[in-house]
């Protein structure tokens, strides 16, 4: 009788083991996504860029379908939506200050041609009088 009752308990415990203790949240997929991001995101052209946004707007797409999220699914999706846009916009703001500074370096160096050839006509004019 010992042995029964024993084995029935080590079957439920099993049985509440299996239900539970492998069991991934709904939001892990994006978790795991943005994670990737944020660590890849510094190497990936513009074009990739577009990829890993269309994936991204599928994984809300996909979490926004489930009706029974529970609060704090919710708070976890808006965290890592919080992120994914911290990293996408630091990706692009920096490449934006990259393209910047070289458009400000050519224009530097058009602008002190520029002045170079206004001194020079001075000289020029200067010497012929």
């Amino acid at each position: 009788m010992k042995k029964t009752i024993l084995g029935a308990m080590l079957a439920a415990a099993s049985l509440l083991c299996l239900g539970g203790c492998g069991q991934h949240s709904r939001v892990d997929e994006l978790k795991d996504f943005v994670e990737k991001v944020q660590k890849e995101g510094s190497d990936y052209t513009e074009e990739q860029w577009q990829e890993v946004n269309a994936e991204f707007s599928k994984l809300l797409d996909k979490l926004n379908d489930y009706k029974d999220l529970s609060p704090e699914e919710v708070k976890e999706i808006a965290k890592y939506q919080a992120e994914y846009a911290t990293a996408a916009f630091k990706e692009h703001a920096g490449k934006f200050m990259q393209e910047a500074d070289k458009t400000l370096e050519q224009a530097g160096a058009a602008l002190e041609g520029a002045l170079e050839g206004l001194t020079d006509d001075d000289e020029t004019e200067d010497s012929e009088d």
